[in-house]
């Protein structure tokens, strides 16, 4: 069994629950429709993240806008801790389509901004992130915080 928490920029409602259940491998789910985060459990076996990630995104209409701003995969593997700094981000849009990037790599176990939607400071914008070492490499790391500077 697998869980992921995705925190989702976009009022997260009660009735995605139902919708949830009814996909083949969710075991179980949950909504804080407070926070906007949706908390599920599911098999890998059957629905694969990236399936599930699709399928919450398409049942809110948002497959074109990115909308993902932080995820848990509830890992406790060989866990470490790293920043990714943007120098200069772009837009609001170009980070949660970075965090969806992240969501998608295996190894990358959570990711995090402090970044402010509101004020829009696009200075040393960071992200947070665990990930698996066994997965991940430094060198994979250093590629990403490249990557993200050159978005």
């Amino acid at each position: 069994m697998n869980a992921i928490t995705l925190k989702i920029d976009y009022y997260v409602k009660n009735d995605l629950l139902e919708y949830l259940s009814s996909l083949d491998g969710v075991i179980l789910s949950k909504v804080d429709s407070e926070n906007n985060e949706v908390y599920v459990e599911y098999d890998s076996a059957i629905i694969s993240l990236k399936i599930l990630k699709m399928e919450i995104l398409l049942y809110f209409k948002l497959m074109k806008i990115p909308s993902i701003i932080s995820f848990d995969k509830h890992s406790n593997n060989n866990i470490k801790k790293d920043k990714i700094i943007i120098k200069d981000l772009c837009c609001e849009y170009c980070l949660k389509s970075m965090i969806e990037d992240l969501l998608e790599i295996d190894g990358i176990e959570s990711a995090y901004t402090n970044f402010d939607f509101d004020l829009m400071n696009t200075s040393n914008v960071n992200i947070f992130i665990t990930y698996d070492d066994n997965l991940i490499s430094d060198d994979k790391i250093k590629e990403l915080k490249e990557k993200f500077n050159n978005y």
